[in-house]
């Protein structure tokens, strides 16, 4: 059960990190011709939104299940049982990477601020 819920904690983490650090799509803004009353282009617009996040999604789901591999498991093969040590590395190349990304995000906003004003 600890490696269930440690999972979910990474998948909380990992979402949450997504959604706020790779930032959203805002297509409506950039079609100024197009009715955006129309239920149907809204619909659209929405879906669209929500396919471009879930792509966002698995990338970095893929990113990060390479990188962490190459760290975790030198010998490229996943031994037949996940020991704590190798979950411990897991967890912390997840939880690093990503404290990394938001570092960065965090760090451009605020250099993007500061050269508009």
């Amino acid at each position: 059960m600890p490696g269930l819920l440690a999972s979910w904690f990474w998948c909380c983490r990992l979402m949450s990190f997504l959604l706020v650090g790779c930032g959203q799509m805002d297509i409506s803004s950039r079609n100024s011709g197009i009715d955006s009353t129309d239920p149907n282009w809204n619909l659209f617009l929405h879906q669209l939104q929500t396919e471009n996040q879930r792509q966002k999604f698995t990338e970095q789901v893929q990113t990060l299940t390479g990188r962490c591999w190459d760290v975790c498991f030198s010998d490229y093969r996943p031994p037949s049982k996940l020991d704590g040590k190798t979950q411990n590395c897991i967890n912390n190349c997840v939880n690093r990477m990503i404290d990394a990304s938001n570092f960065m995000v965090e760090h451009l906003q605020k250099m993007s601020t500061t050269e508009i004003s």
